[in-house]
């Protein structure tokens, strides 16, 4: 029984100590959750924050973040099996099997729908594999591009062949340096 009410006093004491907000204010108490994975707790102090006025357009900022965030980890979730938390950037992913380097490189993020037309950022991100590529001369590499669509739709197999075709000269070209200069 008196275990029961040393957790109960824990307790009082602990919602005491929350209602009167943290030592160290609701947006510095948010940042320290958000750093520490714990986003829902995080997000309940930038409301906090917002609500008595403590660096309220930051955490507004960190809420919006914090679920862009959330969507985009249910929106790779549900994907055809591609998590790309381990991805290198939201582009594409490298590493290592069996002495050859794979990278997957994904459609969605690289072009813009049903065209050729790269993405703002793309070209930046095949610069930086093409770098990678570039340094490990002797080294193999195998190239796939990922189709995050659900399967249920099938892809334009012609544009499918242009957007590889797209990626692969690009990549070849910026790796030995021979890119055109416009």
């Amino acid at each position: 029984m008196k275990r029961f009410y040393t957790g109960i006093a824990l307790l009082t004491c602990s919602l005491q100590a929350w209602s009167a907000g943290p030592a160290t204010g609701y947006f510095e108490h948010g940042t320290e959750l958000y750093k520490g994975g714990r986003n829902s707790d995080a997000i309940d102090a930038f409301e906090q924050a917002v609500k008595h006025k403590d660096h309220s357009p930051e955490a507004q900022d960190y809420i919006d973040r914090i679920r862009k965030e959330t969507v985009e980890r249910i929106r790779n979730k549900a994907l055809t099996g591609v998590n790309k938390s381990t991805w290198q950037s939201k582009y594409y992913f490298m590493n290592e099997v069996d002495h050859r380097i794979h990278v997957g490189i994904s459609i969605q993020e690289i072009f813009e729908r049903d065209s050729l037309n790269f993405r703002p950022g793309a070209i930046d991100a095949l610069n930086q594999l093409a770098a990678a590529f570039a340094k490990a001369e002797a080294a193999q590499f195998d190239v796939e591009l990922i189709n995050e669509i659900n399967q249920e739709t099938v892809p334009n197999p012609t544009l499918s062949a242009q957007q590889l075709n797209a990626v692969f000269s690009y990549l070849s070209l910026a790796s030995r340096g021979v890119l055109p200069k416009f």
